[in-house]
């Protein structure tokens, strides 16, 4: 997996490959004009939010993977699964859905799914049923600018 350093140039070499400039990705992703310069010059952030991640790497038309030094890829343990978690976040996923009436792939769904489960999966069902609505909205947003 490459460092922190060689993402940042990675970046750098695809936003000028796209014919780009810092500040028009900067823009792109929601971020202050110098957001992308100070992340690729200065190191400021060490690593971009999931959201600017997840927004660059479409800009890019790359995999996420490739611009993180963390894996993306964490296989939920069935064993240590939280039935009741689960199960709200698949009914409040299911009524999002149903109340906008969108239709998601399976698996663009069951990976939905699996992000906010495993961001809320250490919560208690109360705490997480809110964080659930908080992904969800989130999620939305990230469509939209799709």
């Amino acid at each position: 997996m490459e460092n922190t350093e060689e993402i940042r140039k990675k970046i750098s070499r695809l936003i000028l490959e796209r014919g780009l400039n810092y500040a028009q990705v900067s823009l792109a992703i929601g971020k202050n004009i110098a957001y992308i310069q100070q992340f690729i010059k200065n190191g400021s952030p060490r690593r971009l939010g999931e959201v600017e991640r997840h927004k660059l790497a479409a800009i890019l038309n790359v995999d996420e993977q490739e611009l993180t030094d963390l894996s993306l890829n964490n296989p939920i343990s069935t064993s240590a699964l939280n039935p009741e978690i689960l199960s709200t976040v698949i009914e409040n996923i299911e009524l999002w859905l149903s109340e906008r009436a969108i239709t998601l792939s399976p698996h663009d769904k069951a990976e939905l799914i699996k992000l906010i489960y495993m961001k809320v999966s250490s919560d208690s069902v109360s705490v997480a049923a809110g964080k659930v609505k908080d992904f969800i909205g989130v999620y939305n947003e990230l469509r939209k600018a799709n």
